[in-house]
């Protein structure tokens, strides 16, 4: 059950959606002095802000209800009525997309990739923010039982309440994503301003941060979607949820626009290849452990440890393939 922060009259203000306000507030503060500091105009941001917030709500409610038709009485009531029901968290993602490509066509920003790197940051804090409210509800909850009563507790273990009045310990699904958005978050703050610090004949160019983020949170998503009970799938496809096609996809992407890149400017080299195969041991990992962890659900120590390495492997890779690109212009 959700806790009460505010309760007055007949208005009932949750703690998780407090926390969710102030991600909201965070990710806008992070992002507006990263993008003033580096000569851009704040109006851009203020535009941002209700378009991204409105067309976000719009695709994550859409994207929501065409993975849980049932919870709903119509897509015209998914839109409308939010009292029930939820989100799936790639449509944030392509509304704040779109919204980006839409202050630049307006004119507000001079690039809508420069807009997207000084978002990143940002939105890795205010998801990390959002995850961090699933302390506050019983929306924390994965697959995954804890049983040992020295990991019944954070950052592992969450109690949620059960329907015999108990209290069962779960993996803390969100709790630890919250952690690592942290990480992610100070990892790009640094990554933005080496950007900056590096002239655009020798790699400057920009949109490189908003592409490490997708790369490292979609890896970060591609094992933690696997622990929920709760995964969103396409109607045709029980087996990997459609978080976790998006996030493959969206690595990929990255991936062949940065080895196009490098190849242009390299040639084709064994340093390539070896990248490649990487990558692929990383997609094959990753998809043959899932397998396993469906089939054999006693064995996730084994799976999802295998599984983040995995990930971790796949997103180095592209890293390094952008390092590449950046090695042959003399950085």
């Amino acid at each position: 059950m959700s806790q009460v922060a505010i309760y007055s009259g007949g208005t009932v203000i949750y703690w998780s959606a407090v926390i969710i306000c102030i991600g909201v507030a965070a990710w806008f503060a992070l992002s507006y002095s990263l993008y003033t500091a580096n000569g851009g105009r704040g109006a851009a941001l203020w535009l941002l802000l209700p378009v991204a917030t409105l067309m976000s709500v719009l695709f994550c409610r859409a994207i929501h209800w065409y993975c849980h038709p049932e919870q709903y009485a119509g897509f015209f009531r998914a839109l409308t009525d939010y009292s029930y029901g939820g989100y799936c968290l790639p449509g944030m993602l392509l509304g704040v997309l779109l919204s980006a490509l839409l202050v630049k066509r307006l004119r507000f920003a001079d690039s809508a990739a420069g807009l997207l790197d000084a978002l990143a940051p940002g939105a890795a804090l205010g998801i990390a923010l959002f995850r961090l409210s699933a302390l506050f509800n019983t929306s924390c909850r994965s697959t995954i039982i804890i049983k040992s009563a020295a990991l019944q507790h954070l950052p592992i273990g969450s109690g949620v309440p059960t329907s015999s009045g108990g209290v069962e310990y779960r993996f803390a699904t969100f709790f630890v994503q919250f952690l690592l958005m942290l990480l992610l978050t100070a990892l790009l703050l640094r990554f933005y301003q080496r950007q900056k610090e590096i002239p655009m004949k020798r790699g400057g160019r920009q949109g490189h941060t908003a592409m490490m983020f997708i790369v490292f949170y979609s890896a970060m998503e591609l094992v933690l979607d696997s622990t929920r009970y709760d995964s969103s799938f396409l109607r045709l496809n029980g087996f990997v949820s459609l978080v976790q096609i998006v996030s493959a996809l969206s690595i990929l992407a990255v991936l062949v626009y940065y080895s196009i890149q490098s190849v242009r400017a390299n040639g084709r080299c064994f340093y390539h290849w070896l990248l490649w195969l990487a990558f692929a041991a990383g997609v094959g990992g990753t998809g043959a452990f899932e397998y396993l962890v469906q089939r054999h659900g006693n064995w996730y120590k084994m799976c999802y440890s295998v599984m983040s390495l995995s990930c971790l492997v796949m997103a180095l890779t592209v890293y390094f393939m952008y390092r590449s690109l950046r090695r042959s212009r003399g950085d």
